[in-house]
Parts: structure tokens; C-alpha cells; sequence
């Protein structure tokens, strides 16, 4: 996968979860914590594979 359309598709899912947990709050309680920490883990992850494409680009 392209890593521009991987990042625009990630950006997509992680906004309309964040939509689905706002409207979800009153029902369920959810755990903040957890939440950011996925989100935060999923970018690393994102970053991480951005610079293994770039690195096989310019290097491979």
C-alpha cells in the first residue's frame, strides 16, 4: 500500500472512531487512557512504517 494513502486512511478510521467514542460517551463509559494510548501506538506504527518505505526508496 502507498504510505500517503495508508496515512489518509489511517487519519479517516482514527477521526471516525474518535466520532463513534464522543457519541458513545453517555452509554458506555470508556477508558480515556486506553484510548490515547492505542491511537499513540497506531501513529508510532504509521511513522515507523513511513520511514521503512522511504528507507527501501533511497536505499534498496
Amino acid at each position: 500500500m502507498d504510505p500517503f494513502t495508508f496515512g489518509i486512511v489511517a487519519t479517516g478510521i482514527f477521526g471516525g472512531s474518535l466520532v463513534a467514542f464522543g457519541l458513545l460517551e453517555d452509554v458506555v463509559q470508556i477508558n480515556e487512557t486506553m484510548v490515547r494510548l492505542v491511537l499513540e501506538t497506531c501513529k508510532y506504527g504509521g511513522i515507523l512504517y513511513l520511514l521503512k518505505v522511504l528507507y527501501s526508496s533511497f536505499f534498496m
